[in-house]
């Protein structure tokens, strides 16, 4: 039997090895493929950073469980004035304050009651991170300490399925219905505005896999497979640059004309006055 999910030890020991988007990023599929994934990210933050019309430039910004720092270069191109980390482990702070000086990371659990917050920031960014806390109790206390971290006015983002349904608890992921987000997001005085689709084909379909979504669900697990079987090998992993902008470029079409999928999504909330 393994032994019980203990997020701070699973990844201090999952980053050890290497830190770089395919550890942080879909395990398993390849440096190449993951690349595809985070261009399919920030294409998706990008879109609706303009719906919103939220401008970035010049504000503060705060990544909670910020990893191998992937999203780092792009708050930075977008003229970001104040940017910081926060994660879980030290592989990560160390990495990245050796990387960006000019920023500031510090080691912390957002989902510690006792956490720290000594300043609010424009803007707070929990991306993929919230899935992976599997108590509830630990999720409510999160949800807690990103509104305290938001300046009044100020956004919080996130990223998951937020479907009908909950997919999980598994290991170390827990996709909590759409529902269990508003009622949290609600009590900690976080208002949602907007909900962006990241993926369609891309990635694991997470909303009703067994119902509506069945057939999308099972060509994405055979695209899935083959990536990471492709990746595997080094001779074959090239191959995976022709899948990922295949599937890259229809998501993008799909994207500019649907306003939710099947997969990860962004949720927009604002720290209410």
């Amino acid at each position: 039997m393994s032994s019980p999910y203990q997020p701070k030890d699973y990844w201090e020991q999952r980053f050890s090895r290497r830190l770089d988007i395919a550890v942080v990023g879909h395990s398993g599929l390849g440096r190449i493929y993951n690349q595809w994934l985070y261009r399919g990210r920030y294409r998706a933050l990008r879109r609706s950073l303009c719906r919103l019309q939220l401008t970035v430039r010049g504000k503060s910004l705060l990544e909670v469980g910020v990893g191998s720092g992937a999203y780092i270069p792009f708050w930075k191109a977008a003229g970001v004035a104040d940017l910081a980390g926060l994660d879980i482990t030290a592989a990560s702070v160390n990495l990245l304050r050796s990387r960006f000086p000019d920023c500031e990371f510090e080691q912390a659990d957002i989902c510690s009651a006792e956490l720290t917050v000594e300043r609010e920031w424009d803007i707070v960014t929990a991306f993929d991170i919230l899935f992976h806390v599997t108590d509830d109790d630990g999720f409510s206390v999160a949800v807690t300490n990103l509104s305290r971290m938001t300046r009044p006015g100020g956004w919080v983002i996130l990223s998951d399925g937020f479907c009908s349904d909950p997919l999980g608890p598994f290991y170390h992921e827990y996709h909590r219905s759409r529902d269990h987000y508003l009622r949290e997001l609600e009590r900690a005085g976080l208002k949602p505005a907007h909900v962006e689709p990241i993926f369609f084909a891309m990635s694991t379909t997470m909303c009703d896999p067994g119902g509506k979504h069945r057939r999308l669900a099972a060509l994405t697990g055979v695209m899935l497979g083959l990536v990471g079987r492709l990746a595997a090998r080094r001779w074959t992993a090239w191959a995976n640059h022709v899948i990922g902008c295949a599937l890259y470029t229809v998501d993008g079409a799909l994207g500019r004309v649907l306003d939710s999928g099947p997969s990860l999504k962004l949720l927009f909330a604002r720290k209410l006055p």
